[in-house]
C-alpha cells in the first residue's frame, strides 16, 4: 500500500491490516505485547514486586557487586532517569538496593544491590522464565528465532533513527 488512506470510513483498520504490512506488523506487535504485559504485571504483583522494580534488580544483579550509575541504569532499562528514581526508592525502602554518592562527584550515583535484594531477584527470575516460555509456548522454536531477529532488527533500526534526530 504505497499511499496513506485518504478516508475514515469504518472498515479502515481492517483495510489496513489485510493491505498494509507496516500497519499489521505494529498492530499485532502491539497486540502481543500488551498480553505479555498483563500477564508479566500479574506474575510480578504475586512476587511482590513490579516489572520495573524486577528490570532493575535484573540489571544490578548482572552488573555485579560495583552495581550502575543510576543514568546507566536508566540507560540499560530504556527510562528516563525520573522514572529510574522513583523505583529505586521503591527499592531503598524495601532494602533491595543501597544508593552511594560517588566521592569524587557528588552528583554521581551509584546504585548496587543488597543480599536480600539479590535473593528476591534469584528467588523471581527462573519463575520468570517459565512464565516467559508458557507464553510463548504456542509458537515453534524456530517461530520465537524469526521474532526475536525481527524484532532486534526493529529496535536496532529505530535506536539508529532517533540518535539521527537527536
Amino acid at each position: 500500500m504505497s499511499d496513506l488512506p485518504s478516508d475514515t470510513q469504518p472498515g479502515l483498520t481492517e483495510r489496513l491490516l489485510a493491505e498494509d504490512p507496516a500497519f499489521s506488523s505494529w498492530w499485532f506487535l502491539a497486540r502481543a505485547y500488551h498480553s505479555f504485559a498483563a500477564r508479566t504485571s500479574r506474575f510480578f504483583e504475586e512476587q511482590g514486586i513490579t516489572g520495573s522494580q524486577y528490570g532493575v534488580l535484573r540489571c544490578l544483579h548482572e552488573a555485579g557487586e560495583e552495581g550502575l550509575m543510576l543514568s546507566e541504569l536508566s540507560k540499560r532499562l530504556m527510562v528516563s532517569c525520573g522514572n529510574t528514581t522513583g523505583v529505586v526508592d521503591r527499592l531503598e525502602q524495601a532494602g533491595y538496593l543501597r544508593r552511594e554518592r560517588c566521592m569524587g562527584d557528588r552528583r554521581v550515583v551509584w546504585a548496587r544491590l543488597t543480599p536480600e535484594g539479590a535473593q528476591v531477584y534469584l528467588r523471581v527470575m527462573p519463575a520468570y522464565i517459565r512464565l516467559i516460555r508458557e507464553l510463548c509456548a504456542g509458537l515453534s522454536r524456530p517461530e520465537q528465532e524469526a521474532i526475536t531477529v525481527c524484532c532486534e532488527k526493529l529496535h536496532l533500526a529505530l535506536e539508529e533513527s532517533k540518535q539521527e534526530e537527536e
